[in-house]
């Protein structure tokens, strides 16, 4: 049968940027090896297979190039404003099954916002390792901890003191990878208070070598769990975020998040975008 796989990126800036995704509908017939195989194919650091669900709206599977993991947030962005643009979908709330749990998903006329997975907040491994994998020095960081967060996907959080920082990095990619293995994350995520819009939060770079994605120019889940941090450790105690992210790969984005809170507990976290068409490909499965 033949299928579709469309080509769009999530959380443009400006409708430039954001993060690639490829996102193949009405999947149900393919197998698991065929849905690798066509994420190598695209070689976006996701595509997103949708198909039926009995426990919601909708089911989507994500498959990186080398690997499933479980939820990500850019490619649902994509996915769901994608559907609303081909007018499938219309504006509202829809409910999607991942690999992990059902999630809420509000499809409005321009954005789609997404809740993400389930929230964890520990200790990070000590600067010293860290700093080896980048090449960066103590005088080039901030004296807050380092933190391992999850909404979907477990990563390190550690912050830069700013924007030359974080863009001049002497990254050992294998150091890295080492780094992500022995902590069982899959990414590292270094951030800076320093913006390039005035209304954004803070900035943001994403390396996820467990996944095989060198850098990825804007994460869904990472964003909601940066947010996390800035509530939980940097006591911003603010309901919204707009982070940047990829603006070092000349890709730029800009990403929101909601924190729906109980007194000072984050009871869930919703991140939203965009959505800019790149192309489409007709493929014989």
């Amino acid at each position: 049968m033949d299928k579709i796989i469309y080509r769009v990126s999530a959380f443009p800036s400006d409708n430039k940027g954001g993060n690639e995704a490829g996102v193949v509908l009405d999947c149900a017939d393919l197998s698991e090896k065929t849905m690798q195989q066509v994420a190598a194919q695209v070689g976006y650091s996701e595509t997103a297979f949708l198909m039926p669900s009995k426990k919601a709206d909708y089911k989507i599977r994500y498959f990186t190039p080398i690997t499933e993991v479980d939820l990500c947030g850019h490619a649902t962005i994509a996915a769901f404003n994608l559907l609303r643009n081909l007018d499938i979908i219309t504006q509202g709330r829809y409910s999607l099954e991942t690999n992990q749990e059902i999630l809420e998903i509000n499809v409005k006329e321009k954005h789609v916002f997404m809740q993400l997975g389930k929230m964890s907040l520990k200790d990070g491994p000590d600067k010293t390792e860290i700093k080896q994998s980048l090449g960066l020095s103590d005088a080039q960081l901030t004296k807050n901890p380092t933190k391992i967060i999850s909404t979907g996907v477990e990563e390190i959080f550690l912050e830069v003191k700013d924007l030359k920082t974080l863009h001049r990095l002497n990254l050992d990619p294998l150091r890295l990878q080492r780094l992500c293995e022995k902590h069982h994350v899959k990414g590292l995520y270094l951030f800076t208070l320093e913006t390039h819009d005035q209304e954004s939060h803070a900035q943001g770079r994403n390396f996820l070598p467990v996944l095989g994605i060198p850098e990825e120019s804007a994460t869904g889940t990472a964003s909601g769990a940066l947010a996390i941090y800035m509530d939980q450790v940097l006591n911003k105690q603010q309901k919204a975020y707009r982070f940047e992210q990829g603006d070092a790969m000349q890709k730029p984005s800009r990403i929101h998040v909601e924190l729906i809170k109980s007194h000072r507990d984050i009871t869930r976290v919703n991140v939203g975008g965009a959505m800019r068409f790149i192309d489409k490909i007709l493929k014989f499965m």
